[in-house]
């Protein structure tokens, strides 16, 4: 096929187009109304320059623009790790990944028991569910290793005002408790809520976690993933919710 008349084109060049097309559209969509935007506007003029400084053969400018390019790469990559995380939990949810991906084996029925307990005895909490993303370094850095059998009462035991522990964050990861007493960054998009659910909005903004804030004050439970909230919810709704997200199989 040919374009214009003399231009040639074949499928896998079409292909091609349409492939990174995709791409550049979807990293868009994904890195819309981040500072990224700004930062690769300035980018593309530093590019221009260099082409600019190679065409009119300026040696030093040449070398100057090509150094800030070798060592902004690495910049880039240690400032903006909150967005390529983003990206790369945006790139994992997409349906062909998740085909490869074995279903999650988050024993529910443990979770929901736990909760139902905490309520009662008028406790707060903080249970964070790892996914794709691992949160390890959040673990390791800030929490106390655990790793264990996930099972209610352990969980409500942690929570318990009397434990060490029950400060901070619960990670869990399929049927295992990591860790527990974990820090995690807090949102700045709901700075009117209490530390505890800020900090459950803010690790699912940098992360594909899912995270469950139980109200101390109000007794009640509020599910966060992907920055989003879904307050006031019954113990049914949550399990809907979590059946959902995980793409549940019963264990």
């Amino acid at each position: 096929m040919k374009v214009l008349g003399f231009i040639p084109i074949s499928v896998w060049d079409l292909l091609d187009v349409a492939i990174i097309s995709v791409f550049i559209y979807f990293v868009l969509r994904v890195l819309s109304g981040t500072k990224v935007i700004v930062l690769m506007a300035g980018i593309t003029l530093l590019f221009l320059i260099g082409l600019i400084a190679k065409v009119l053969q300026l040696p030093s400018l040449s070398l100057l623009v090509s150094a800030v390019q070798t060592f902004g790469i690495v910049i880039l990559i240690v400032i903006f790790q909150p967005e390529m995380r983003k990206f790369l939990m945006e790139m994992g949810s997409l349906p062909l990944v998740k085909f490869f991906i074995p279903e999650e084996s988050v024993p529910i029925d443990e979770i929901l028991s736990a909760i139902e307990e905490i309520l009662r005895r008028r406790l707060g909490a903080l249970i964070i569910i790892e996914r794709r993303l691992s949160l390890r370094d959040f673990a390791e850095d800030t929490g106390v290793i655990i790793d264990g059998k996930l099972s209610a009462p352990l969980l409500v035991s942690i929570f318990d005002k009397r434990s060490p522990l029950h400060d901070g964050a619960v990670i869990i990861k399929n049927d295992r408790i990591i860790a527990s007493s974990v820090m995690v960054p807090m949102s700045v998009r709901y700075r009117g809520t209490g530390a505890r659910h800020r900090a459950a909005a803010g690790i699912t903004e940098v992360s594909d976690a899912i995270s469950i804030a139980v109200s101390e004050e109000r007794g009640t439970i509020t599910l966060f993933h992907k920055g989003e909230a879904y307050y006031n919810l019954t113990l049914e709704r949550l399990r809907t919710y979590l059946e959902r997200l995980l793409r549940y199989e019963k264990i």
